[in-house]
């Protein structure tokens, strides 16, 4: 692994939150429409009960594993895995676990697990995050693996550049409501 890569997938790794009264609070929805649909694809704008929203596009392999990427409308984000065979519990742990897209190298992430998700929130500016996006969105496959390295799931990123595309434009959609049209602010 290349010295950059594991600087940028410290500063990754550093900017986390573990917190689990943030993790509740998007955690949950009250109700979502899906915005867009393609293959394994699926990009969902999620509506909150504390009335905040989230732009969520998710796929699923073949044996049920959901990777999900989150944007919040808090500015945060929050890339996911979960199977409904893990039970972590209901106590939000650390948990670090690897990512790799195309085997171009390991992103090396720190993160909590709980129920049946393990997950990571970052909060920008991160140029770790940038790099990441950009590798999923041109990669044709992720692979999930334990902090030791074993396989545990791996997923086709069939349709995901034109999935983020239109993430994309969900971003602006949940930010509108949130940032003011005061230049000076």
């Amino acid at each position: 692994m290349s010295f950059l890569k594991t600087l940028t997938s410290a500063a990754l790794a550093l900017t986390v939150l573990t917190s689990a009264a943030q993790s509740g609070t998007w955690d949950e929805y009250s109700s979502y429409d899906t915005l867009y649909s393609r293959g394994y694809w699926r990009l969902d704008l999620n509506q909150h009960p504390d009335d905040s929203r989230s732009c969520e596009s998710r796929t699923v392999n073949g044996d049920s594993y959901v990777f999900n990427m989150f944007t919040l409308s808090t500015g945060d984000y929050v890339i996911q895995f979960e199977n409904e065979g893990w039970d972590f519990g209901l106590e939000e742990l650390g948990q670090d676990f690897v990512v790799e897209i195309d085997r171009r190298g390991p992103w090396n992430i720190s993160g909590t697990k709980w129920s049946n998700k393990i997950r990571t929130i970052v909060t920008p500016p991160n140029n770790g995050l940038s790099r990441f996006f950009n590798e999923v969105a041109r990669g044709n496959t992720l692979y999930l693996r334990n902090d030791r390295g074993n396989e545990i799931a791996r997923f086709s990123l069939r349709g995901t550049s034109a999935t983020l595309n239109q993430h994309r434009a969900c971003e602006r959609r949940i930010f509108s409501g949130f940032r003011s049209n005061d230049p000076f602010n």
